[in-house]
């Protein structure tokens, strides 16, 4: 037992020490801007409830790929909505597939909101096209995205010898097996929330888009589509106005940089205002008082 308990500790403080050498190395963890941007609701008198559910493509990336990168799209959204004098009280679940939708439970325990939503993104899909060669785990993700935050601009260096690798040795990171996993969770959102408007955020298309890849990205959106028919249901695209642009996205050429962020969350705005039927409500005062 004392053998045990010595060899324990020597593991335990081996560990330790290459966790101190690997922070060395790549920096130290930054909070997620994301998680902690709550909206805009105490700036104004009303106030509209925006749930999105989905993956990274929420987050602005101006250099490298980067899951702890700050808000997005919904930012330029928020700044439209206040200018009409409009508040958004926001949260986010992050789910980056149809199988790994949440629960209603699981998603009421996670929300911040200070009431039930009126708006529910779900922005689900780009996992389907990505092409990975490394194992597609939160490690992998986690040391590829420290790595490049370290390095900085000389990431394009880098991107620059992956895209030809990937489009030889890569392969779809998820397969895709339709939207009837979608389908039964807006059901369930509707039983649970009936005024809620649902908003089918369309992939953004990837730039350059890979071969493989491009069949099953047309097949996503018209699926999507096609779930547009249900009551309550509306898809966003804002592929008219990024194109395939590498000028709006980061370098892994999927996520949007702030210029791209920016036309996105104004062309949101846009349906916001001109085709939900979503009224905003007054604000309570615990909202105008939160931080």
């Amino acid at each position: 037992m004392g053998v045990r308990r010595h060899f324990g500790g020597i593991a335990g403080a081996l560990r330790a020490g290459a966790k101190r050498v690997y922070r060395g190395l790549v920096g130290d963890r930054p909070d997620d801007p994301l998680r902690a941007w709550r909206g805009t609701a105490p700036e104004a008198d009303s106030v509209l409830r925006m749930l999105h559910v989905g993956d990274c493509g929420v987050r602005r990336m101006d250099g490298a790929h980067d899951l702890l990168a700050p808000i997005g799209y919904p930012l330029t959204t928020a700044q439209e909505l206040l200018r009409d004098g409009v508040g958004l009280d926001f949260d986010h679940y992050f789910c980056v597939s149809f199988e790994s939708l949440p629960t209603l439970g699981e998603l009421r325990s996670h929300i911040r909101l200070d009431g039930d939503p009126d708006v529910l993104l779900v922005q689900i899909g780009s996992a389907y096209t990505r092409r990975v060669i490394l194992p597609d785990t939160r490690r992998v993700h986690q040391l590829r995205d420290e790595l490049a935050r370290r390095t900085g601009r000389f990431v394009l260096v880098f991107y620059r010898g992956l895209r030809p690798c990937l489009r030889l040795f890569g392969r779809h990171s998820t397969a895709y097996r339709g939207t009837h996993r979608l389908e039964l969770f807006i059901e369930a959102v509707h039983r649970e929330w009936p005024s809620v408007e649902v908003v089918l955020v369309l992939p953004f298309r990837r730039s350059p888009g890979y071969r493989a890849g491009e069949p099953v990205a047309a097949r996503i959106e018209s699926d999507l589509h096609s779930l547009a028919e249900m009551p309550n249901v509306w898809v966003f695209d804002a592929n008219d106005v990024l194109g395939r642009d590498p000028a709006l996205r980061c370098v892994s050429g999927y996520n949007l940089n702030a210029h791209g962020s920016g036309l996105a969350g104004a062309r949101l705005a846009e349906l916001i205002r001109g085709q939900l039927q979503v009224r905003p409500r007054e604000a309570r005062t615990t909202v105008s008082g939160r931080a």
